[in-house]
């Protein structure tokens, strides 16, 4: 039978609920560790969530964990349960302040119910063999990256455009265009303005000549758009 640890993989997610009674009334405190590890027997790897979305109560699994160590406390609170006023809280955190279980317990108040809780991605380790297994770890394996297929069928889907061709640069008209066709192009009239957008017009090369004689400069795309 193998031996298994369980353990809170980022600090300061382990927690011990205490369940304080005194005749009808129920305090409740909380305090949290930035470690808690716990030990099971099974012939099987436990069956656990260690994505653990929702934490994960050792006390209350098909699994017969047994508490190792909850290691450095960071922070402690109380909170009023059944018939408790504030009087009793009051008086509860100065008790436990000055004394802790001492102080508390001499007020009257009985520690009736611990429960431990494990919060955010668990790692957990067969201590026979050296296997690990982590919620982080899970969930970066769950979730990979798009592929370049996956992520044109995405961006059809949302209707992004097309990236658009890059542009040549601009050439004199003395320098003929290698193929026939629509072209950007500048007249004698735009010159001085050029490179402004706004002055840009479409030219047709037929292979031969320009459709229009006042042409002085034009550009072309850098690949074939029918490729």
């Amino acid at each position: 039978m193998a031996t298994w640890k369980l353990s809170n993989y980022h600090k300061k997610n382990a927690v011990e609920r205490q369940f304080w009674r005194k005749d009808d009334k129920v305090i409740i405190r909380e305090e949290g560790f930035r470690w808690g590890t716990w030990y099971c027997e099974s012939d099987t790897k436990p069956d656990v969530d260690l994505k653990n979305p929702d934490g994960y109560e050792v006390n209350f699994t098909d699994y017969d964990w047994e508490l190792d160590s909850m290691d450095d406390g960071c922070w402690g609170e109380i909170e009023a349960g059944r018939n408790t006023t504030e009087e009793d809280i009051a008086d509860f955190e100065t008790a436990w302040d000055n004394d802790g279980y001492d102080g508390v317990e001499a007020l009257g108040w009985y520690n009736d119910d611990t429960e431990f809780i494990l919060y955010g991605p668990l790692q957990l380790e067969n201590e026979d063999t050296g296997e690990t297994w982590n919620g982080d770890s899970l969930v970066e394996e769950e979730s990979p990256l798009l592929s370049d297929a996956e992520i044109d069928e995405m961006m059809i889907a949302l209707d992004f455009p097309e990236e658009k061709p890059l542009l040549t640069d601009w050439f004199p008209v003395s320098v003929n265009p290698v193929r026939e066709g629509t072209y950007q192009v500048l007249d004698t009239e735009l010159e001085q303005s050029w490179p402004f957008e706004s002055n840009v017009k479409p030219g047709v090369w037929d292979g031969k000549t320009w459709d229009n004689a006042n042409i002085v400069k034009w550009r072309g795309l850098t690949e074939d758009p029918n490729q």
